[in-house]
């Protein structure tokens, strides 16, 4: 592409790829931490899009003729980049479910701290899985895939094309799928400090001098972490199905005709 003859089409393709990549950034993990600098998000979307745009130039369509047309499909393309974030958001999610459920097994429910990522409050172990997970991730090369599967959206779901009624049922099938693996994070501890709650109401009917809620208490946490500590090394495989279903779920997503 020549960037000294750019015409009026090259700038609207300029502008829908844009407002996609944008979109995505603001919402999807790694790149929706409030830590990086607003300017450091809009250039890599700027130096992003650029590459694109001489793919998805032809894919483009014609410049609408009224303003109205042109803003009912740059709305379009700043969801449809929305909703590719929030696929990859909502499969960081099952981390922090895991570790919420966790820590309301191990009495750590009511302490909530300040997550660093989406600068919210979370549980403990919550936080901490989700930043475990988003460094595995990194260092996997999950945002590669993140981005590829960005730019091949353009060649599923052109930008001057409207969407298709797929949608709505490959997100609720992503939720289902994040929903059930955070839950399986946290059998472990669940089954485990049920075990001990179960021995400590043992404890209780033999020897009724020990106060069980004294000493129960700092049990189920240390039984806790010791799980948590144990189980560590699943979170790779974790991350694993993550990036899988950062793809898989992504091409979901704009699968179905267009």
């Amino acid at each position: 592409m020549n960037y000294t003859a750019v015409g009026v089409h090259d700038l609207y393709t300029f502008l829908l790829v844009f407002v996609r990549i944008t979109a995505a950034l603001v919402t999807a993990p790694p790149f929706n931490t409030r830590a990086a600098p607003a300017s450091v998000k809009a250039g890599f979307a700027l130096l992003f899009s650029l590459a694109l745009v001489p793919g998805v130039t032809p894919l483009a369509g014609a410049v609408p003729e009224s303003l109205a047309a042109l803003s009912l499909i740059v709305g379009k393309n700043v969801l449809f980049g929305l909703a590719i974030g929030f696929i990859v958001q909502i499969l960081f999610a099952c981390v922090q479910i895991g570790g919420q459920i966790s820590d309301t097994q191990m009495g750590f429910g009511f302490i909530n701290l300040v997550n660093p990522i989406s600068q919210q409050q979370s549980s403990v172990m919550g936080t901490f899985l989700q930043q475990m997970a988003l460094t595995l991730f990194l260092l996997a090369n999950g945002h590669l895939v993140l981005l590829g599967a960005m730019r091949e959206s353009f060649q599923s779901f052109p930008p001057g094309v409207g969407g298709h009624a797929m949608m709505v049922p490959n997100i609720a099938a992503v939720v289902q799928a994040t929903c059930v693996l955070g839950l399986r994070i946290a059998l472990p501890t669940i089954g485990i400090l049920l075990t001990t709650d179960i021995a400590l109401g043992l404890v209780a009917r033999t020897v009724p001098q020990i106060n069980v809620f004294m000493v129960g208490a700092p049990v189920k946490i240390l039984v806790g972490m010791a799980t948590m500590i144990l189980i560590l090394p699943v979170m790779a495989l974790v991350v694993g199905q993550i990036i899988a279903g950062t793809s898989f779920g992504l091409h979901a997503f704009v699968s179905g005709p267009k």
